[in-house]
């Protein structure tokens, strides 16, 4: 949908004087008839064509009004649209994250985000930075800005945990599990990180005592 506001230069509550005053400097620098070269008088038509069919518009008050209704609800449905297709997004880049492959999901997660700028998107792009290896730094300021946008949202933390866990930083990724059952002690995955930690820790101090004996 052509914006016509845009077509003849003016804002969106420019005044009759404003429209009409636009036009005529337009259709005066474009009309077709300031043009010998065939190819050019034909752009030339195309563009006053434009300019034409949103003058008459904006130019009549009923027909103005209804347009403007129109690209509200344009406007709208664009909107729905990114959302959708951010949901979708997210759902296939999370697929790839859980099969253990988070080059793609990086990039689905960037696209995701920019359709839609929600903490939740922001905390699984740090964690898939994170596990290629590679901007792992900026991985976790995303993840640790997603939790200050949102601190009560435990996949928030859970996300923080896993990525730590991923690094090694084992004592930092308790709290962060810990952090995730605070919010919701019901979280499963979290009790099961919690879990793998102190089997892991559990089997240090077995291998190192056994080591010593």
């Amino acid at each position: 949908m052509e914006n016509y506001y845009e077509i003849l230069g003016v804002s969106s509550n420019a005044t009759a004087v404003d429209i009409k005053k636009a036009y005529l400097a337009l259709a005066q620098k474009y009309h077709p008839d300031r043009y010998m070269n065939e190819e050019e008088k034909q752009c030339a038509n195309e563009i006053f064509s434009r300019i034409t069919a949103a003058y008459r518009t904006l130019s009549d008050e009923k027909l103005r009004a209804k347009y403007d209704d129109s690209l509200v609800k344009h406007t709208t449905d664009a909107d729905d649209a990114k959302e959708i297709q951010a949901t979708n997004l997210f759902k296939r880049a999370v697929e790839h994250i859980e099969a253990g492959n988070p080059w793609p999901a990086v990039n689905l997660l960037r696209t995701a985000y920019n359709y839609k700028m929600c903490p939740l998107y922001l905390s699984y792009l740090g964690l898939a930075q994170v596990y290629t290896r590679r901007d792992q730094q900026d991985g976790f300021k995303k993840l640790e800005h997603a939790i200050k946008q949102e601190m009560f949202d435990p996949t928030l933390h859970y996300n923080l945990g896993c990525a730590l866990e991923f690094v090694g930083k084992t004592k930092e990724a308790v709290r962060s599990y810990q952090q995730t059952l605070t919010w919701d002690p019901k979280y499963v995955k979290a009790r099961k990180g919690l879990a793998r930690l102190s089997a892991k820790k559990k089997g240090f101090f077995s291998k190192f005592l056994g080591g010593n004996k």
